[in-house]
């Protein structure tokens, strides 16, 4: 963070003492600034997220600066370093909100009291919608080798596990119950997630063909890929 930024009036320590921070049910802010109102802040790291996404999914994470975000968003740089120390916490958090939001998703479709089946072809379309997201998009675009150090790629793989991790479960119920062919679940649930992932890198809306087509048909490749064929069932 520059080291000339303002604070912002009745922050700091002598605000931090005045209103008795780090006492319990007191919330500090990044910088160790009491905050004052939660849902206000939580609304400007929602607007920064949005803001930061459409500029990543333009740009690339590396050809994208913090005067980018805040050009996008429309406010000062300091904004931006007030919620996040850095551009790579930055892009850790969108991941976190995509990925993370993900992962919930397939978490709660994998409970559901559904066929196997029937609960694969919901989780591989909520999947692919997410290609049609400008936010989700650039998660999907951006590799986390490029421009991430080697702390906040972990951070970026603990998101992305949790996904993983439930899908290699549904796959091995399928597996189980000879819906699935065998083979490396986890190669298997890659292979699965790289499908689903793939419009991002081709699909524009308004050439060709309809994102819901799209997904009718990817979500029936990657469901044809993984039952047996009818010869391999009477085996």
């Amino acid at each position: 963070m520059p080291s000339d930024k303002k604070q912002a009036p009745g922050t700091g320590a002598r605000a931090s003492r005045r209103s008795g921070a780090g006492a319990k049910g007191v919330k500090l802010g990044l910088r160790g600034s009491v905050v004052r109102n939660p849902a206000q802040r939580e609304e400007q790291r929602r607007q920064i997220l949005a803001a930061a996404g459409q500029v990543f999914a333009r740009k690339g994470y590396e050809g994208s600066t913090m005067d980018d975000i805040a050009a996008e968003m429309g406010c000062s740089k300091g904004i931006l370093y007030y919620q996040f120390q850095s551009k790579q916490d930055l892009i850790v958090e969108t991941r976190r909100v995509a990925s993370g939001s993900a992962a919930d998703r397939l978490e709660e479709i994998a409970a559901q009291p559904l066929p196997v089946l029937e609960r694969m072809e919901l989780a591989v379309r909520d999947l692919i919608v997410t290609n049609f997201d400008d936010f989700s998009r650039h998660v999907i675009l951006s590799s986390i080798t490029q421009g991430l150090d080697a702390a906040h790629i972990a951070q970026v793989r603990i998101i992305e596990r949790r996904y993983e991790k439930a899908l290699i479960a549904l796959l091995e119920e399928g597996i189980a119950a000879g819906l699935f062919v065998s083979g490396d679940v986890k190669a298997m649930a890659f292979t699965v997630i790289q499908t689903c992932l793939s419009p991002a890198r081709w699909f524009r809306a308004g050439k060709g063909s309809s994102a819901e087509e799209v997904t009718d048909v990817v979500t029936g490749m990657v469901l044809r890929g993984l039952q047996p064929l009818p010869a391999d069932r009477e085996r």
